[in-house]
Order: C-alpha cells, then structure tokens, then sequence
C-alpha cells in the first residue's frame, strides 16, 4: 500500500475528500489496492462487485428462494434457497467506488534539496464496465447497441461518471464490473522507486479484522497508523493527544470521551493480538503503542 495513502488516512496530510472519506469507502480503497499486482502495479485491474465484497468480508444471506423444474418426483418443481450479497451492500459498495474516484492524493518526490509537493487523483483511469453476451461495451463508441445511450450519472463531481441507460425505460443499467489503474506516482511508491516515500505491506487479514471490529472510519485510520510503523520492536509515541485524536477521525472537542474510545478500540486490537500494550497518557498528553509485529501470523480470518 503506497504510504502517501496511508498516511494522508492517518495524519490528515491528503487531500480533504481523501481524508474524509468514509469508513466503508476507506477499506474499499485498500480492497482495490489489494489487487493491484505488485511486480506490475500500473496495469489495470477489473474487478467484480460480488469479488470485491467477498474480499472485504462481506456476509451473504441465504433467504433468497430458487425454483427449478425437476424430472423427479413428479410434482415437477424443486425449491432450494441459494446466497446473495444484500443489495443494500452492492449499492453502498458502488458508492464507495465512487467517492475514490474523485478523491486525490498528496504525494512528494524528494528532490536534491527540497521535497516536491503534487496533487493528483487515486486512480488515473476508471471506469464502469459493460458486457453483452461476450463483448464488452465501447462506451466511447458512437455504435452503443439500438436503445442504449451513454450518460454521465453524476453533472455535479469534478469528474464524469458514466453509465449507460436504457432510452425506452430511462432506467441506467448496472455495469458488470469496474476498471481502474492507479496514478503513476502511486505506482513508483509500490515499486519502491528512489525519491518516493514507499509502501507499507498490509496482509489480506485485515479484513477479516475489520469485519469483526467494524468498519468505522476511526478504527481503519487507527489500524493503519499502528500497521504503517517500522520500528522492529513494534514501539512508538506520539504527542499531542488532541490532533492524534483530530486525525483518527474522534471529536477532540470531546476529549475525554474521545480518550475512552480510542481505549476501547485499542483494547480490543489487544485481545485479537494486534497490539501488545498501550498507554494513553493524559497527564502528559502523549500516546504510546507497541504493536505485535506477528499480527498477521496470529489473526484468524
């Protein structure tokens, strides 16, 4: 995962629709990332909603009824129930995928005497992705099948989305899946490339530490602040408690109670072995964090 990323999530220093992006929009991100092949980090990658959402953990129900039609018995008609994720999640998912692809990045390229400052979007390319039978769509294309038409589904964002709808019904059809490729100077982080700030490595476990902690945007800034250290024996301290609290998306105006949750989560990153020990330290408004640097090892998924 490019550093610039995650410490634009967990130090504020990003773009402000970066760092307020929402919880579930956070951990899509690191979904897509997930995916992003390291020995080619610029190649795009396509995906499908229903993979990114078993990626990220995601439960299925199985309520949803199935008829078919049977040789045997002779009543004709079988009845099975099958799984499917909540429509609800897909379209919260879409969503998500949407924020990202307007949000953007600081990153710095450390020049001989000063470190250079750039402004630029997640995901250099996007885009939603159609097929019919087994040809994908040209959106660009002027020779859209009879009936259809290619729309921009959001006037109002810096950058187009687009769809396409049914003329007859007006009704947008819902993509197969969706591509992106990440910015070039994102992909230079991955490859480790000489003036860049890097990349941290994330095991896939984190998922399934979020489904069970939950994916609120506090607890993924926290998670990735203690994962991103590099020390070897896991230790760090911050000072200033308020602006550490600020970062992580608490309300510092509520510092007190803001302490008390940032306790909480840390002690449950305790039992699931994450973290070692922890002193939120008032008196001397400090924070002190030894993480385990096995985490990965012993989380279950």
């Amino acid at each position: 995962m490019p550093n610039t990323l995650v410490q634009g999530y967990t130090d504020n220093g990003s773009d402000p629709a970066l760092a307020g992006l929402s919880g579930l929009a956070l951990i899509t991100l690191v979904g897509c990332l997930s995916l992003v092949d390291p020995k080619n980090p610029g190649a795009s990658v396509n995906i499908r909603f229903a993979d990114l959402l078993d990626i990220l953990q995601f439960n299925k129900s199985y309520s949803h009824k199935v008829y078919s039609h049977a040789v045997t018995p002779s009543s004709g008609r079988a009845e099975y129930l099958t799984s499917r994720f909540s429509p609800k999640d897909v379209t919260r998912l879409k969503d998500s995928i949407e924020q990202i692809f307007q949000v953007k990045c600081v990153s710095f390229r450390q020049d001989a005497e000063t470190d250079k400052e750039e402004h630029a979007h997640v995901f250099d390319s996007y885009e939603y992705v159609y097929k019919r039978g087994n040809s994908v769509l040209d959106l660009d294309s002027f020779d859209l099948p009879p009936g259809l038409e290619k729309v921009n589904t959001c006037d109002t964002c810096p950058r187009p989305i687009y769809k396409v709808r049914d003329r007859l019904s007006n009704k947008v059809k819902p993509p197969t899946y969706f591509s992106f490729r990440l910015n070039s100077t994102l992909v230079e982080e991955l490859k480790g490339s000489r003036k860049t700030k890097g990349s941290t490595k994330i095991s896939v476990k984190i998922f399934s530490l979020l489904a069970r902690l939950g994916r609120e945007r506090t607890t993924i800034k926290t998670l990735l602040l203690i994962l991103r250290q590099v020390r070897e024996d896991g230790a760090f301290a911050r000072r200033d408690l308020k602006s550490i609290l600020n970062n992580l998306g608490f309300d510092s105006s509520h510092f007190s109670r803001s302490c008390t949750g940032l306790r909480t989560l840390l002690s449950r990153l305790v039992t699931e072995r994450v973290v070692v020990t922890f002193n939120i330290d008032t008196e001397n408004n400090r924070l002190e964090i030894t993480q385990n640097k096995n985490w990965y090892k012993e989380v279950s998924l």
